[in-house]
């Protein structure tokens, strides 16, 4: 299976991306965001004291099953990474980071 990604934020148009997966898909929504000066920060269990992050997140605790998380770059959201990268589970991350992306299946 194919995927083609497209930027719909008409102030950064581009051509799609092709990748062969919604892991890579979702890897290259990555790229482009942090080339926009908007990353999102993977952080996993051990990163998550170094970067002193329970001071930004207090209420967050780790669920049993959830071993990394993704972090914007405002440090105001943060959301846990999927085990798997399937359809559903890269749009609702495009969904809770509010992204103008989307994928299509070729």
């Amino acid at each position: 299976m194919m995927l083609k990604v497209f930027n719909k934020d008409p102030h950064f148009m581009r051509d799609a991306i092709i990748v062969d997966s919604y892991e890579a898909a979702w890897d290259i929504i990555c790229s482009m965001q942090q080339r926009l000066g908007q990353g999102i920060l993977m952080v996993g269990r051990e990163t998550w004291e170094d970067l002193r992050l329970s001071e930004h997140f207090p209420d967050f605790i780790w669920a049993d099953d959830v071993k990394a998380v993704y972090i914007d770059s405002n440090k105001t959201l943060i959301i846990p990474a999927p085990s798997k990268y399937n359809r559903a589970n890269v749009l609702k991350l495009i969904k809770s980071f509010r992204l103008h992306y989307s994928i299509r299946e070729i």
